[in-house]
């Protein structure tokens, strides 16, 4: 099962070495950037493995309910296609604006 997220991990990967800007206050992924300075739950191993292991299937919309940063949101974006609607609930207002700014910044700030 590992070698099976290894290698989903490694594939997902479209940018080069060459875009890659290592920032601070937050947790860098291959594709986009969360910070979590203002959250009460950091990123952590727990929400990285959730993001990547949970399945998908056929599913057209996602909740993410408690977002925080907006860690597993965004994983489940960059897992699933433009066709996916991805909503994420977050009662803390200043976890819900990092939320929205980690969004905003990624690669796929309209889903």
């Amino acid at each position: 099962m590992l070698r099976q997220f290894y290698s989903r991990v490694v594939s997902v990967s479209k940018r080069s070495k060459a875009d890659f800007t290592p920032r601070r206050g937050g947790f860098t992924f291959k594709q986009f950037f969360v910070a979590h300075d203002r959250c009460a739950m950091k990123v952590g191993t727990d929400g990285v493995l959730l993001g990547a292991w949970a399945p998908l299937g056929q599913a057209r919309r996602v909740l993410d309910i408690g977002s925080g940063s907006g860690l597993i949101a965004l994983m489940l974006a960059q897992r699933s296609g433009d066709e996916v609607t991805i909503d994420a609930v977050e009662l803390d207002e200043a976890a819900a604006g990092q939320a929205r700014e980690n969004a905003a910044e990624s690669p796929w700030p309209q889903r």
